[in-house]
């Protein structure tokens, strides 16, 4: 098979942002492309404008070549200290390669969102976003390297018997996951708008588990309190963005497999 293995959001990382203009991944539709491919816009394109065209312009010929099933691994880290999690649409080929990583895997929050790379390419592959662990932890960067050869061999591009650390990748990455559920999905987003004054309550981990009427975070109507148990996921700890947390539920066992 053929291995393509690109970097997103360059611009922003360089600044230590999380974007220069918007965010690049939520500009993801075929309306968006259109729109920035269309006659006369590169005068008015932004730098996540721009951007976003030179990746699409190398991912989509790709996957229009592949001679097989062809994989997308979206990697990210979080502005929230916490573990590495997987994320997928629900379908039992996104699933099993999810599978391949012993994460949690939070389904519903590609949904709950518009516009990301994962949700605009998982209709031509199968694609999984991982987010690798906070922005600045070098923990991040082993947790995705780990990701990346585990997904190798669940692609059949690798033999895991050539590989004799792959067992130990596999650990690493359970022991990272600890007591939480294999399976969360998430049934609300907080949206924020920058007049919101949102401010999350400090030491939530990017999923943690949260008691009734906890207080989780706040704005300018007052107190933020979790509806119910369950779990929180993405809190928000830096000034962009407009998901402030999203929350999930354990899925239960019997419905954890198709």
């Amino acid at each position: 098979g053929d291995l393509l293995m690109l970097a997103g959001n360059v611009g922003a990382l360089a600044r230590g942002r999380r974007y220069t203009d918007h965010d690049l991944n939520r500009g993801w539709t075929h309306e968006r492309l259109a729109a920035l491919r269309a006659p006369g816009a590169s005068g008015t394109m932004d730098a996540e404008d721009r951007e976003q065209l030179e990746l699409a312009d190398v991912l989509e010929p790709a996957l229009a070549s592949a001679r097989g099933p062809a994989y997308l691994l979206d990697l990210h880290a979080t502005s929230a200290e916490g573990v590495p999690f997987a994320m997928s649409r629900d379908s039992d080929e996104a699933r099993r390669f999810a599978g391949a990583f012993p994460l949690t895997l939070v389904l519903g929050l590609l949904e709950a969102v518009d516009g990301t790379l994962a949700s605009y390419l998982g209709t031509h592959c199968i694609a999984v976003a991982v987010e690798g662990g906070q922005n600045s932890d070098l923990a991040s960067a082993r947790n995705h390297e780990a990701v990346i050869r585990l997904a190798l061999a669940a692609a059949g591009m690798i033999d895991e018997r050539d590989v004799p650390d792959l067992a130990e990748h596999r650990a690493s990455l359970a022991r990272t996951r600890g007591d939480l559920p294999l399976v969360l999905h998430v049934h609300q987003r907080h949206a924020i708008a920058p007049n919101d004054r949102f401010r999350m309550e400090p030491g939530f981990a990017n999923i943690q588990r949260i008691a009734t009427d906890e207080l989780l975070a706040r704005d300018r109507a007052g107190e933020i309190r979790a509806p119910g148990p369950g779990f929180i996921v993405l809190p928000l700890y830096q000034a962009m963005g407009d998901d402030g947390f999203f929350l999930g539920r354990e899925v239960a066992e019997e419905t954890k497999a198709s």
